[in-house]
């Protein structure tokens, strides 16, 4: 195999002053939402029971599901960390950039899970004057989650940032005061998106409208939603939807042409109000045409976008919770988007692809001429005995490959590699071959 040059431009995992913070959550909860013994008893119950219904089918929740004493403690002693962890996986490499008196517009915000994990991972933060509009239809779970994080950033630094925040009983597509310079929404619509009626296109191109109405001018927005099929399929159809209304991914993906890894997505309209483009599978509006890459050969459900995180690193204190209520954790999952207006300018039907412009990341690539990847699955061996990992790149579906004995990839590690693919592509999964 040739040589190759591999360099890791990024990986998703939580930073140490993260995990510092998760290593101390379990007594700040224990003092900002005290357990009663009969709760505590029935703890471990509680964090199954609501696993069970927060893994059903989504469409059939209750809107008020944390609204129950048990079900608050159970979310905040075993979803609230987990989810903690795959934030500040994530926002350890994100560039928000949130200036002096930034705002920062949290919908579904729950136990101010987002806002704690910026606490939590990105501590220059924490000396910047923000406000947060922190939005829940559940009033209680805010203000829970307010005394948590103020216990937290007490017992951490000895004093509070100079963060506003504001929480509000709202839901979705309320109105607020003033516009967003980030948008953030975690976990949040899996649990509304799949009840609206039209197509999946139809439904993000409305969702998507809705995101834009929060931001500012250049303002940018982060989404995470469970790993599993559906809720990946929905990301890659926000991501079409918002690529259309002008705001271009900056992570996790390394381009900003078709999502080769779609789910079940296919077109933001349907087909007969969509311009078709040959082999592409997630066409956007006539007004707004992706161009398109290499594709899985065909299939009824396309590959989906998702990461899988080793847990080695969390507290054992979360672990040992997580064993007992028998949800143990080898890896977290989770899909996600990082999108920003004016981030890239794609160039309308008939203008050059010079007149796009790029991304910090694509001007990164491009200035040493490498192609961007962006590892996804767990390595698998291949027949001629060799390491495989499926990946994103800005060549399009793509399989890494690598010698027998080297070290494979963690899943979400962004890399510039300096090769050339191989002249065929992989012949089970249609993926184009890259030496690694």
């Amino acid at each position: 195999m040739a040589q190759t040059g591999v360099r890791t431009l990024e990986t998703l995992t939580p930073p140490g002053e993260s995990l510092s913070a998760l290593a101390v959550l379990e007594g700040v909860l224990e003092e900002a939402a005290p357990l009663s013994p009969k709760h505590r008893a029935g703890l471990r119950g509680d964090i199954r029971a609501l696993w069970e219904e927060l893994t059903s089918e989504r469409e059939h929740r209750s809107s008020d599901y944390l609204s129950t004493p048990p079900a608050l403690s159970a979310y905040l002693r075993y979803f609230l960390p987990w989810n903690l962890f795959r934030l500040s996986s994530i926002f350890s490499n994100a560039d928000f950039c949130l200036p002096d008196n930034g705002v920062v517009i949290d919908i579904g915000s729950g136990p101010l899970t987002v806002p704690i994990a910026l606490w939590m991972s990105r501590p220059e933060l924490r000396e910047v004057p923000l406000t947060f509009y922190c939005l829940d239809r559940v009033e209680r779970v805010l203000e829970a989650g307010k005394n948590v994080f103020e216990t937290l950033c007490m017992r951490v630094s000895g004093r509070l940032p100079p963060w506003k925040i504001e929480i509000r009983k709202e839901s979705f597509g309320a109105s607020l005061p003033e516009r967003a310079h980030l948008l953030t929404a975690a976990n949040v619509f899996n649990e509304f998106f799949w009840k609206e009626k039209g197509s999946l296109g139809e439904r993000a191109l409305e969702t998507a409208h809705t995101l834009m109405s929060y931001l500012r001018e250049n303002g940018s927005l982060f989404i995470m939603e469970p790993g599993d099929p559906r809720s990946a399929s929905l990301i890659s159809a926000l991501r079409a939807a918002l690529l259309a209304e002008g705001a271009a991914p900056l992570g996790p993906c390394p381009h900003s042409l078709s999502c080769p890894m779609p789910g079940v997505f296919r077109h933001l309209l349907p087909p007969e109000e969509t311009r078709q483009v040959k082999g592409d599978p997630n066409v956007a509006p006539s007004r707004f045409v992706l161009p398109p890459v290499a594709m899985p050969k065909k299939r009824d459900k396309f590959p989906w976008c998702h990461f899988g995180l080793p847990t080695t690193k969390a507290p054992a204190w979360l672990t040992a919770l997580s064993d007992e209520a028998g949800l143990p954790k080898e890896k977290v999952t989770l899909s996600f988007l990082w999108a920003a207006r004016g981030s890239m300018v794609r160039p309308s039907v008939g203008m050059p692809e010079s007149s796009a412009r790029p991304s910090e990341r694509e001007r990164r690539a491009r200035a040493g001429r490498g192609i961007l990847v962006r590892v996804v699955s767990d390595p698998f061996t291949v027949q001629d005995g060799s390491t495989g990992q499926y990946a994103c790149s800005s060549l399009g579906y793509t399989m890494l490959k690598r010698t027998r004995g080297q070290e494979p990839f963690d899943s979400g590690t962004l890399l510039e590699i300096t090769t050339s693919p191989l002249a065929r592509n992989d012949e089970k999964s249609g993926a184009i071959v890259l030496p690694s």
